[in-house]
């Protein structure tokens, strides 16, 4: 699962709603956002209103989740997918006992 959080001051109350909505939602369903691969992308690095680093994983990223943080649209893709990728098999490892 990736979480997109848009870096802007602005956009932090939404963020942070967006997030409880999310945990909410899988719980609801029967999943825990913890026990699933996670990676939190935050948006929007580039621009003027943008919070710092520590700020955003202080507030969205308490149990440390694998962070990925690019600005370009084009650049934060695969960074992503790689990110999101690597906590999947490591999941699976987790999961098959090795």
């Amino acid at each position: 699962m990736v979480f997109v959080a848009d870096s802007q001051i602005e956009r932090m109350e939404a963020n942070i709603e967006s997030l409880d909505n999310l945990r909410q939602n899988l719980q609801e369903q029967g999943y825990d956002l913890d026990k699933l691969p996670f990676v939190m992308q935050y948006n929007k690095r580039d621009l003027p209103s943008a919070v710092s680093l520590a700020e955003l994983h202080a507030a969205l990223n308490p149990t440390n989740v694998i962070e990925s943080k690019h600005a370009p649209p084009l650049a934060w893709g695969f960074e992503t997918l790689k990110a999101i990728a690597k906590a999947v098999l490591t999941e699976l490892r987790r999961g098959s006992g090795g």
